[in-house]
C-alpha cells in the first residue's frame, strides 16, 4: 500500500489539487490537462498579483514608409504599420510575446471590421479628415500537429486524429471604439465578468483569448494614405504594474523658457499654470496649504538672490457642460472654480494673486508637491520631471539628444519607471531682451487689465522709471 503524501494538513475541500504521483498509477489525458491548467492558472495569478498587466518592453508601432521610386506599389499607399519585438502581459495574465527579429506588418485599415470601415468612410466622405483608431494586441491559442491517436477508450471506437500541441501566439486587432478606462486594481484571472462590464473588442475570430492590450493610438487614418510617425501615439500604452503611477502630461508653459514681464503676467495672473494629469487626482488633497508654492528669484540689476514666496490661488478646470455655483454667482471665468467644489479633477491652474512685480532677470519657481496629491486610486502622482521635458499641448515633444523614447516618438511625461512619486518643480525665466519668440509661446489671453480682472487682481504698477510696456525692468535699490 502507498503511503500518503506528506504536507501542511488541513486544506480546505475548495482549494486547487495537484496530482500525486506513484508506482503503478494510471494517469489519462483529462489528469494531465488539469496539471497544466494549475500550472497555468498559478502563472496567470502570479503575473496579475505581482506585476500587474501591461508592456513590459518593446511592441513600439512603427509606420511603414512608401517604397521610393517612381512607380511604388499602390498596395503600399495604405496605412501599413509594424510591430517591433517585445513582451506583455494582459489582463488575464497570459503573456503576450513577439519574438526578435519578427516584425509583424499589417494594413490598419484592413484590421478594423467590415461595419467600422463603412461607417469610417462615411465619417471621410462627410469631410473628416480620416477617423482615429486604436491598435490591440491580443494572446490566442491554435492547436497544430495532427496525429492519430495509437489507443483508445473503447466507448470512443476507431482510432482518430487529434491535435498534439497548442501554440501560443498573439494577434493584432483594430476598433474605432475607444478604450475603457482601468480599473485601479489588476482582475482576478478565475474570476468571471462583473455584470453589467463591458465586452472586449476584437476576439471575433474565436481564438482570440481575454481582452486586447492597447498598443497606440492613430489619428487620421485614411486607407489611401501612408502613415506618418506624428500620427502613432504609443504614450496611451499601459506600462506593466498594479498600478500605474498617475503622472503630468502636460503644462502650459516652456519648461526654462525666457519670457517678457507681459508674458509672465498674463501666464501667471491671467491663465495661470495649467497641469494636466493622466488620470483624475483628488482636488481634497491639492486644497491644503503648502501643496503647491510659486517662488520669485531676484535677478538682475541692484539686489538680487532673494527668494519670495508668491500669493497663488490653485483651481480646477470643469469639464465641459458642467455648472457650478461659483459660476452662478457671477464667476467671470467659466474655465475654473475653487477646488473645494469638486471631488476630481484632470487639469489645474495655479494663478498669481498678489501684486509682486516681475524684473528683468527673476526666476519664477514652481514647487507642486505631488506626494502629498493623491489619484482617485489613493496613489501619490509621480511628478518626477524627467529631464524637464513634460511637454506644452499641441506643442512638440521636448525632446532632447540621448533622450528620446524607446522608438523615437511621443511626448514625454513625467515619473519614472520605478514609480518614486517625486515632487514636480519646473520654472521660467524673466528675460525682455532675449524672449523666446522661437517657440512660439503664446498666452491663452492677451495681457491686458482683462486678464487681471479675470485673476482677480488688480493691474500691475508700472515700473518706477515710467516705463509701462514691460520691456525695461524695475531696478531695485
Amino acid at each position: 500500500m502507498t503511503a500518503p503524501p506528506t504536507g501542511r494538513d488541513g486544506a480546505p475541500p475548495t482549494g486547487r489539487r495537484r496530482l500525486t504521483y506513484f508506482h503503478g498509477q494510471l494517469l489519462s489525458a483529462q489528469d494531465l490537462r488539469q496539471e497544466q491548467e494549475q500550472f497555468l492558472a498559478r502563472l496567470r495569478l502570479h503575473n496579475l498579483a505581482l506585476h500587474g498587466y501591461g508592456v513590459a518592453h518593446g511592441l513600439w508601432t512603427r509606420p511603414v514608409p512608401v517604397p521610393d521610386g517612381t512607380c511604388p506599389d499602390p498596395r503600399r499607399t495604405a496605412p501599413w504599420f509594424e510591430v517591433t519585438d517585445g513582451m506583455a502581459v494582459d489582463r488575464n495574465g497570459d503573456e503576450l510575446i513577439v519574438p526578435c527579429g519578427t516584425l509583424p506588418r499589417h494594413d490598419l485599415w484592413r484590421l478594423l471590421d467590415e461595419d467600422e470601415r463603412c461607417r469610417a468612410l462615411e465619417d471621410i466622405r462627410s469631410g473628416t479628415d480620416g477617423v482615429t483608431v486604436h491598435l490591440t494586441i491580443h494572446h490566442c491559442e491554435e492547436p497544430v500537429d495532427s496525429v492519430r491517436a495509437v489507443y483508445t477508450e473503447s466507448c470512443e471506437g476507431l482510432p482518430r486524429t487529434a491535435y498534439a500541441h497548442i501554440r501560443e501566439g498573439f494577434t493584432l486587432r483594430a476598433t474605432t471604439r475607444p478604450p475603457h478606462p482601468d480599473p485601479c486594481d489588476p482582475p482576478c484571472p478565475c474570476a468571471s465578468p462583473a455584470d453589467g462590464a463591458s465586452p472586449a473588442h476584437g476576439c471575433g475570430d474565436g481564438r482570440a483569448v481575454g481582452p486586447g492590450l492597447l498598443l497606440a493610438r492613430v489619428d487620421h487614418v485614411r486607407p489611401d494614405r501612408a502613415l506618418t510617425p506624428e500620427q502613432i501615439h504609443p504614450e496611451v500604452r499601459r506600462p506593466l504594474a498594479r498600478r500605474p503611477a498617475t503622472v503630468v502630461t502636460s503644462v502650459s508653459w516652456p519648461h526654462g523658457g525666457r519670457l517678457t514681464t507681459q508674458q509672465a503676467r498674463a501666464l501667471l495672473g491671467g491663465d495661470g499654470l495649467r497641469i494636466e494629469f493622466s488620470r483624475p487626482v483628488r482636488t481634497a488633497t491639492l486644497a491644503e496649504e503648502g501643496v503647491a508654492d510659486l517662488f520669485q528669484i531676484t535677478g538682475g540689476r541692484g539686489v538680487h538672490g532673494t527668494v519670495m514666496r508668491l500669493e497663488t490661488r490653485l483651481e480646477r478646470e470643469l469639464p465641459d457642460g458642467v455648472t457650478d455655483a461659483a459660476h452662478e454667482s457671477g464667476n467671470a471665468d467659466h474655465s475654473a472654480v475653487t477646488v473645494e467644489t469638486c471631488e476630481t479633477a484632470t487639469a489645474i491652474r495655479i494663478r498669481q494673486t498678489d501684486r509682486e512685480y516681475l524684473n528683468d532677470g527673476d526666476r519664477i519657481h514652481l514647487v507642486l508637491r505631488t506626494p502629498f496629491v493623491l489619484d482617485v486610486c489613493g496613489d501619490p502622482v509621480d511628478g518626477t520631471h524627467t529631464g524637464g521635458l513634460v511637454p506644452r499641448p499641441g506643442g512638440p515633444p521636448a525632446h532632447r539628444p540621448g533622450l528620446l523614447p524607446p522608438d523615437g516618438s511621443g511626448p514625454r511625461t513625467s515619473g519614472t519607471p520605478a514609480g518614486a512619486a517625486g515632487v514636480f518643480e519646473s520654472w521660467i525665466f524673466i528675460d525682455n531682451r532675449r524672449p523666446d519668440h522661437d517657440r512660439g509661446f503664446e498666452g491663452e489671453h492677451s495681457p491686458d487689465t482683462g486678464a487681471d480682472a479675470r485673476a482677480g487682481t488688480a493691474p500691475e504698477p508700472p515700473a518706477e522709471n515710467g516705463d509701462t510696456d514691460g520691456a525695461t525692468t524695475e531696478e531695485r535699490p
